[in-house]
């Protein structure tokens, strides 16, 4: 059973929520964020006879290969460069963030040394 309902009626039901200019919940929006949160690729460490092999880790489904580096002598080498990879990851989505924010050096939000990697424009 269908109910008639007059275009009037329509129009209020279909109208978009007025939501005034200065509202909190534009000024949320607007506002830097207190922080920032990236989730990180895994990797995966494999041994094989001449050493240790590094590769970002790659979901079976995605139907691509693993990149490996190395062969890396030992464990914690193989560690450093998964940390290199990680530290330039964040640094390039940080960079990002800190840029669509438009924070500057001196915010304690801004977290890069002038040494970071940013990413290539």
């Amino acid at each position: 059973m269908h109910k008639h309902v007059s275009k009037a009626a329509a129009k209020l039901v279909n109208a978009p929520l007025a939501v005034p200019k200065s509202s909190r919940v534009t000024e949320r929006f607007n506002a830097p964020p207190d922080k920032f949160t990236y989730a990180l690729p895994a990797y995966t460490a494999e041994r094989r006879k001449d050493g240790w092999y590094i590769s970002k880790s790659v979901p079976s489904f995605a139907n691509e290969k693993p990149k490996w580096s190395g062969p890396f002598e030992a464990i914690e080498t193989g560690c450093l460069s998964i940390g290199r990879h990680l530290a330039v990851e964040i640094a390039d989505r940080h960079t990002r963030s800190i840029e669509a924010h438009k924070l500057r050096q001196g915010d304690p939000l801004y977290g890069l040394k002038p040494t970071t990697r940013l990413r290539a424009r």
